[in-house]
């Protein structure tokens, strides 16, 4: 049977608002189903004839709004055409994404990042993270909001994609979703990343945020002072809970030691050396960068109190292969930190990684470690990332100049008044 098939065009008016020109909108009607576009043309009210659906008069404007109409009803018949004599199905969204020029594999950005996730999937844990692949995954659940509300349809063609998208969905992230600024610069760093690959793999013709930047202001890094530290050592805790809590805490204090890679943290990632010492020798989960990390005091004496907690194997010693430490899920260990903080007298919003930038910052930069031993400690790729630690503190500056003191100590004398007076 012959489906029907009709185009007309009208003006998408603002009700609230007087317009010089009003944008006309295409509506493609096949069996019932509706599909609509943008005409990308815009047009004085005055000019529009409702009933006819394009531009009234003889004038060199109406004749130009005219044929700009008349040819893209042209294309849209003959795409009709293709279809009815290839498909079995046709539908009005079909003509208007042949069109639109979907032929190829992606088509929308929710189907391109429904793919995405689905290839990212198949490479945890051989060269990508659960963490990383759940992060486009949420994206995909933002956009999905957004594009509703904001484009009322409920995926968005990638031809129709521009900058303004991206700015848009960066207001609706900070000002209607309400999220942080980093989160807000973490999702349109993905977005970015998923529009890049499929330009490069020649999935869509452009690459629409090429020369789109958003930059967050580089938050304030939080790390524990030394007197926080002896707080929270000898602070006096209510339950055994939140004691081995603060232990692990500690330990990545005195490590560098990511919430992450200490909950995979085994008794065969500990290492001594001929001269006795003993050392922690691993590969970051997040960035599959080794690290070495020799154990300071304080980590050996935690390290020590579970071997005689738990009456297990001598953790320094490597006779049990299985994990250090009983570690809580991370938004569980953070809740738990909150009444730590508290009950030690610690007024910052103590959070896990927060022990990470302790040991950065307090335990060695601090303390005159050179920035380059830090990110080898830290597990960095590029120095780059630590710099965000080093962050120049009153107590550096008086060590910095201690040591200068130490150094030049009596080879310059300035003479006194006394000095002058007697010559």
């Amino acid at each position: 049977m012959r489906s029907t098939f009709k185009v007309l065009f009208y003006l998408k008016k603002n009700k609230h608002k007087i317009q010089p020109v009003v944008p006309v909108m295409g509506r493609i009607t096949v069996n019932g189903t509706i599909a609509q576009f943008s005409a990308k043309i815009n047009v004085p009210p005055h000019l529009w004839e409702v009933k006819g659906g394009r531009a009234k008069g003889k004038s060199t404007e109406a004749n130009r709004i005219n044929r700009h109409l008349d040819n893209i009803r042209t294309q849209i018949g003959k795409h009709y055409q293709s279809i009815c004599d290839h498909d079995d199905y046709i539908s009005a969204n079909k003509v208007k994404n042949a069109y639109l020029g979907f032929g190829r594999k992606y088509k929308f950005l929710l189907e391109l990042c429904d793919d995405f996730c689905k290839d990212y999937k198949t490479r945890v844990d051989v060269d990508r993270t659960i963490h990383s692949l759940r992060r486009y995954q949420w994206l995909r659940q933002d956009l999905s909001v957004f594009i509703k509300r904001e484009y009322k349809v409920k995926d968005m063609p990638l031809a129709e994609l521009d900058q303004s998208f991206a700015e848009k969905f960066v207001a609706y992230l900070k000002h209607i979703k309400g999220i942080a600024d980093t989160t807000t610069s973490v999702e349109i760093k993905s977005l970015k990343h998923i529009i890049k690959k499929a330009f490069n793999d020649g999935q869509i013709e452009k690459n629409p945020f090429a020369y789109y930047y958003y930059f967050a202001d580089q938050p304030e890094i939080e790390y524990l002072t030394e007197e926080e530290i002896s707080k929270l050592i000898t602070g006096k805790v209510k339950q055994q809970r939140q004691d081995r809590t603060r232990d692990m805490f500690l330990f990545c204090c005195f490590t560098g030691l990511s919430y992450t890679d200490l909950a995979k943290l085994t008794y065969d990632e500990l290492k001594q050396t001929p001269n006795g010492e003993w050392w922690i020798s691993s590969t970051r989960q997040k960035t599959k960068v080794p690290f070495t990390i020799r154990l300071l005091p304080v980590a050996k004496a935690i390290l020590e109190k579970y071997r005689i907690v738990e009456n297990r194997h001598n953790p320094l010693f490597p006779n049990n292969p299985g994990k250090v430490f009983p570690v809580a899920s991370l938004k569980s260990s953070d809740a738990c930190l909150k009444h730590i903080a508290r009950q030690c007298g610690i007024t910052k919003n103590l959070k896990f990684h927060m022990a990470r930038h302790t040991f950065a910052t307090t335990v060695t930069l601090m303390n005159g470690v050179p920035l380059e031993t830090v990110s080898k400690m830290l597990g960095h790729k590029y120095t780059t990332t630590t710099q965000i630690y080093a962050k120049v503190t009153n107590q550096m500056i008086g060590n910095a100049i201690n040591q200068i003191e130490d150094k030049i100590g009596d080879r310059f004398q300035f003479p006194t008044l006394t000095e002058e007076s007697d010559g």
